[in-house]
């Protein structure tokens, strides 16, 4: 008989520090003109515990016993204590076909983005089976960046936690419609379709089909706009059901 106590799972908290801006794209929004999230979705979290876990175990031990973890992980998602969102100017190159002699053309053009920058750390709550603790605290300690590569985030500390009730970022169809919405912020956040997904539907070949694998969704975050200038703010931390 297989000993019980060795699957029983529990909530992992990794917190992280963001030194530089950062910029998470909110799904759904343009390349040259991306919003950003606040923080990392659920999706982004699931599909960097992907890649550090082929980095660092290899593609075999990842697909065969991570990734069923990972894929079927609670996520709570704890945004840092303020954040200050901003468009910034970027110059963007798109490369385009001229003919097959002359091969590519690139063409250079501006574009806008909105980077966060972060006062506070983020928290990532993870529930994993117990006996996976050292794989799923190396790979969270391993990440390095959230949302663009270009970006910089440093892991404090990775500890048992269980995320505080109305703290993380939750889907608005979860909330039971008595709680006041009006002041939070609510945008787009992706996750995996269900806790079925396919290795496959997120590693697919080239040139196969489009997978529904990762679906957008609105998410209400604990947070409010403190101040606002035009298109930047300040984003405060405030617990959803207190909000008043």
């Amino acid at each position: 008989m297989r000993d019980s106590l060795s699957y029983q799972a529990d909530w992992l908290a990794a917190e992280y520090h963001f030194p530089s801006t950062y910029s998470c794209r909110m799904p759904m929004s343009s390349m040259s003109s991306g919003r950003t999230l606040p923080a990392p979705g659920p999706a982004t979290v699931r599909l960097a515990l992907v890649r550090r876990g082929i980095e660092l175990f290899g593609i075999e031990y990842t697909r065969e016993v991570l990734f069923p973890i990972i894929r079927a992980s609670e996520i709570a998602i704890q945004p840092p204590k303020r954040v200050a969102i901003s468009i910034q100017r970027i110059r963007t190159f798109k490369a385009s076909i001229v003919s097959d002699l002359e091969g590519a053309h690139i063409d250079e053009s501006i574009g806008y983005r909105e980077f966060a920058h972060a006062s506070g750390a983020m928290t990532i709550y993870l529930k994993i089976p117990k006996h996976y603790v050292n794989e799923f605290s190396e790979l969270l300690m391993a990440i390095g960046y959230w949302g663009q590569a270009s970006s910089f985030a440093h892991c404090l500390r990775v500890t048992w936690a269980s995320p505080a009730t109305g703290e993380y970022a939750v889907p608005l169809r979860l909330l039971n419609g008595t709680i006041s919405v009006q002041k939070l912020v609510s945008c787009v956040a992706s996750d995996f379709r269900n806790n079925k997904v396919l290795w496959e539907e997120i590693m697919p070949e080239l040139h196969a089909k489009q997978s529904s694998a990762i679906q957008p969704e609105i998410y209400l975050w604990p947070m409010i706009i403190l101040e606002q200038q035009g298109n930047h703010k300040i984003l405060l931390r405030r617990p959803i059901y207190t909000t008043s």
